[in-house]
């Protein structure tokens, strides 16, 4: 199937996710202040895809993934998550589909003031080298990442959020120099139901050495089509990256 086709189904399908008292997560770089609640649970499928046109180094790719997750409440502050995704990845003569790289994480709502404008995440995700490197669908390693995301509330409409994080190749050697990566989401409710969101995250992982930074960024809204249902989409590009653009979609349904 070609790309734009999975990004057309990504979008209309996106993410499924329940939770019965709070919104779910708007935003991909940061953390917000939105947890299923002690024992509740959401249950996610959600997808996007990218597109690269090559350089001197990197050659031509697509690539597109298919998402199911889940996360549940352990407590109201604290959040288990997994991922299991079904990805392609075409590349010149290789056009691979299968198995991507499997996540578990936890989130922890550490700090939020009492009128829920402040907030401080920690989290970390453990990747699990299931994907086929050979294939282009994972990393062929495992891999941990820890992060803290900062938010604040501005006059009940504005939420901006900081994260910072870590990404390590899991080897636990002195010479694994990881991957650094900060980011900025700013989230603009525009009623009760719609909101615009922008964000941008740079990181140390340029696909050319002679740069210091990689950035990407996208634009995209969430609208809350009534209690049970939420609408995402998230539109983007990059620099300094092996993808030129990239579209995500989420569908959540709150039960």
């Amino acid at each position: 199937m070609r790309l734009h086709t999975w990004l057309w189904a990504a979008m209309a399908l996106g993410v499924v996710a329940g939770m019965a008292s709070a919104d779910p997560m708007r935003t991909v770089f940061t953390k917000e202040n939105k947890f299923p609640g002690a024992l509740g649970w959401e249950l996610s499928l959600g997808g996007g895809g990218s597109s690269y046109d090559g350089s001197a180094t990197v050659a031509d790719n697509d690539y597109w993934s298919i998402v199911p997750g889940v996360r549940f409440g352990l407590t109201d502050q604290v959040a288990l998550r997994g991922e299991v995704p079904y990805a392609g990845y075409s590349s010149g003569d290789l056009d691979e589909q299968g198995l991507g790289d499997v996540s578990l994480g936890v989130d922890f709502l550490f700090f939020e003031d009492i009128f829920e404008y402040a907030w401080i995440v920690p989290h970390a995700t453990a990747y699990l080298p299931t994907g086929d490197e050979d294939k282009g669908l994972g990393q062929g390693d495992p891999q941990g990442r820890f992060g803290i995301s900062i938010g604040t509330t501005v006059n009940d409409v504005v939420h901006f959020a900081l994260d910072g994080s870590f990404t390590t190749d899991g080897s636990l050697v002195e010479d694994d120099e990881g991957l650094i990566a900060g980011a900025l989401s700013i989230v603009w409710d525009l009623d009760e139901r719609a909101s615009l969101l922008g964000e941008v995250q740079m990181r140390d992982d340029p696909v050319d050495t002679d740069e210091d930074f990689a950035l990407r960024a996208h634009a995209g809204m969430a609208y809350k089509i009534n209690k049970h249902f939420t609408l995402m989409g998230y539109v983007g590009g990059a620099s300094e990256m092996a993808e030129d653009f990239y579209g995500m979609g989420r569908l959540v349904y709150a039960f």
